[in-house]
């Protein structure tokens, strides 16, 4: 089987401006992302010691005015961000200690894909790593056939005109194939206009146009609810435009559904999202559980089976959010914890979650 990761990352030294028309920009998104990341825990340099707050932005103002501008903030190597705070040093291991000086080049990832056995990944474009559609596009051109590249916008402001230029520049000059879309790029413009908004519709027109599928990222809770409160809203803009395929990045929250003995209820609006729109979901568990368990994973394959029985494959997308991944786990075991150990889905599904929905996705 030649296999399709749907989520992966190349990307240059991170201190970069990395595509921003400054590095301080960069370094904004960067503070903010550290800010929101919730599976790895702050810990202070001296000792290592777990610490419960992350100084890095004012809990009550989601703005870009709640920036905290007194700790240092900066890209650290082996993976880490660092600050400071009332003298004392902070990091954060957000990439494998592997990553000593901060990047993910393409020969690195092809290296990687070819040790593991996987023919092509999907580029995901977080800000956090930079704005990189002409990296992206650079890599496809070296490497033939391993990299599908998704665009980004600064999505506070994807309605002006020179966002929508982007976009367009993405997609006809740079051979991007869909659009990569998180919600945490909101804290530009303090959530007052959001892409449910009217000011969105010209953009989305345009999106619905072209035919690319969007990559969505929703992080919650969040300035504008809990996940229910999300995913309602995001019905409301699906009954807008259900002709746009849509991919939920790093899958369905199952936790959030599960009972007391771990049977996924799944509630009205997933099942009205996943079984009424054209909502495809990541399967990604290593990336958001690996810190709570160890390899294989066996409560992801029990929620796993859950959602293929309740859902089928149709919908399903198998990726690995390499190299961050390396964090918990080898590239590898992202794999096999599925192949190796989810017996109850067959050849044919295994087809089209390892490839096929991927490749239908970009009309392939």
């Amino acid at each position: 089987m030649k296999i399709i990761d749907c989520h992966g990352h190349i990307f240059p030294h991170l201190w970069e401006a990395c595509g921003f028309e400054s590095t301080e920009l960069h370094l904004l998104f960067q503070q903010r992302a550290m800010h929101l990341h919730g599976n790895q825990p702050v810990r202070r340099q001296q000792d290592h010691q777990i610490n419960q707050g992350k100084h890095l932005w004012d809990p009550d103002d989601p703005s870009e005015n709640g920036q905290a501008r007194d700790v240092c903030f900066r890209v650290g190597r082996f993976g880490r961000y660092e600050w400071k705070k009332d003298g004392q040093w902070y990091y954060l291991q957000f990439l494998p200690p592997h990553l000593q000086e901060m990047c993910s080049p393409p020969e690195f990832i092809v290296t990687q894909m070819d040790y593991v056995g996987i023919e092509t990944m999907v580029l995901q474009n977080d800000h956090i790593y930079g704005n990189l559609a002409e990296y992206f596009s650079a890599a496809i051109k070296k490497f033939p056939g391993r990299f599908i590249g998704l665009a980004q916008v600064e999505e506070a402001f994807a309605y002006r005109d020179d966002q929508m230029a982007i976009l367009a520049k993405s997609l006809d000059h740079l051979g991007m194939k869909g659009l990569y879309f998180t919600l945490a790029g909101f804290f530009r413009n303090g959530y007052k206009i959001y892409y449910t908004d009217p000011e969105f519709r010209p953009f989305w027109n345009e999106v619905e146009k072209r035919n690319i599928p969007v990559f969505w990222v929703f992080f919650t809770p969040g300035p504008m609810g809990d996940f229910a409160d999300e995913m309602a809203r995001f019905l409301g803009w699906l009954e807008r435009y259900p002709n746009i395929n849509s991919v939920l990045v790093h899958g369905m929250p199952t936790g959030l559904f599960a009972d007391e003995k771990d049977r996924l209820v799944f509630p009205a609006y997933m099942t009205d999202v996943m079984d009424s729109f054209a909502v495809y979901s990541e399967i990604l568990y290593p990336i958001g559980w690996g810190g709570k368990m160890n390899f294989p994973f066996e409560r992801a394959q029990n929620h796993l089976r859950q959602v293929y029985d309740r859902f089928g494959p149709d919908h399903l997308l198998w990726g690995s959010d390499m190299p961050n991944i390396e964090r918990y786990c080898t590239y590898r075991q992202t794999l096999t914890y599925i192949l190796d150990y989810c017996d109850f889905i067959t050849a044919e599904d295994r087809e089209k979650i390892f490839r096929q929905n991927t490749l239908s996705l970009f009309g392939q």
